[in-house]
This record gives structure tokens, sequence and C-alpha cells, in this order.
């Protein structure tokens, strides 16, 4: 298992309810594996900001990894201390 620290913005740090968490995953896991399960631990209205109904990524949601921004499409494999920061769109008014 290795650590990776996650960073929320807006909605997703809403939903989250923390701005930031550490997690433990597989050292085999990508990035696309990590996105896809953080709704198993954040609930369903974090997973409703991160995805549509079909399953597919929201791309207005910004992914920065250790502060490169990044695509969920990229097979990017997650090593131990990375720091994920997920940001999805400001709402308001």
């Amino acid at each position: 298992m290795i650590s990776i620290k996650l960073k929320f913005t807006a909605q997703l740090k809403d939903r989250a309810g923390v701005d930031s968490d550490v997690i433990l995953i597989n050292e085999k896991d990508t990035l696309q594996d990590l996105i896809r399960e953080l709704p198993k631990t954040y609930g369903s209205d974090f997973g409703a900001v991160l995805f549509e109904e079909s399953g597919v990524y929201r791309h207005s949601n910004l992914i920065v990894v250790n502060q490169n921004q990044v695509r969920y499409e990229e097979n990017i494999k997650m090593k131990d201390g990375m720091e994920i920061m997920l940001m999805s769109p400001i709402s308001g008014g």
C-alpha cells in the first residue's frame, strides 16, 4: 500500500466534508483507479460532481498531480507520497 495526499476545492470540498485527506491505495493503482474509487469513500454526491450519470468523467473538474495539471485520460501510475488536487468549478453568485 502507498500513501496519497488528496486536496479538494469548491463543490468537491463541500461534498467530501474535508479540504484534504490522506488515503492508502494499492501500489498498482493509476490516477483513474484512484478517482473512480473516491465516491466509495466520500459518497455519491461527491461522485456526482466528478462523473456524469453515464460514468463519464466531467472534464470541468481539474486534476493536479504534484502541482502539474493532468488529464483524467493520462495513465499515471500512483507513487507513494504523491499529492492529488481535485478542483471542481466554482459556483455561486
